[in-house]
């Protein structure tokens, strides 16, 4: 599956609020995935690249997160910095800057590739791993369209919050293949 459909099936979540809606949406999506990405979907579509005791993070402060926003969009820290503070959903931020490049390259990349590069970013440790994490996320924004580097900004943030959890997840994986949560 590329990456810009999974990012239009979190959009799709993002704009309801209805748990029985979201399962469905999950559930149609996870009908879509083939089986050697369907972990890679549904720990991106949580938030995060391992199981919570696994403990795997990002450690890229905000002010970091800025830096490679402003990198990717060849623009200023301070105008990143403004922009999230008017906007408050850096995003939204990134989402905006990247249709103001109007460049839509990336959609072809996969969300094997994607998640992959994102493991890279969190697994980069040692002297001079921040400005690594940066230059290497500020390169997969700028690969990806607008739609794709909004989430993959909020996924690296913490920030997804689409309003599901782990047992909507059960219940979508039961609803795929049942037609209901008997199979939770």
């Amino acid at each position: 599956m590329k990456f810009i459909e999974l990012s239009r099936f979190l959009e799709r979540i993002e704009k309801t609020t209805l748990r029985n809606e979201i399962m469905g949406i999950l559930a149609e999506l996870f009908a879509k995935s083939l089986n050697e990405e369907i972990g890679q979907i549904v720990y991106l579509s949580l938030g995060r690249l391992r199981p919570k005791f696994d403990r795997m993070e990002f450690n890229l402060a905000e002010k970091m997160m800025i830096r490679a926003v402003a990198r990717m969009a060849k623009v200023s820290n301070e105008e990143v910095t403004k922009t999230y503070k008017e906007v408050g959903d850096l995003g939204e931020v990134v989402k905006g800057l990247r249709v103001l490049e109007s460049r839509n390259k990336g959609s072809e990349l996969s969300v094997i590739e994607v998640y992959e590069k994102l493991l890279e970013i969190a697994k980069e440790e040692g002297q001079g791993s921040q400005e690594r994490k940066v230059s290497k996320l500020s390169k997969l924004l700028s690969d990806l369209d607008e739609l794709s580097a909004k989430y993959v900004t909020k996924i690296v943030m913490g920030k997804l919050r689409l309003g599901f959890s782990d047992k909507t997840i059960l219940d979508a994986l039961s609803y795929m293949e049942n037609g209901d949560k008997s199979g939770r």
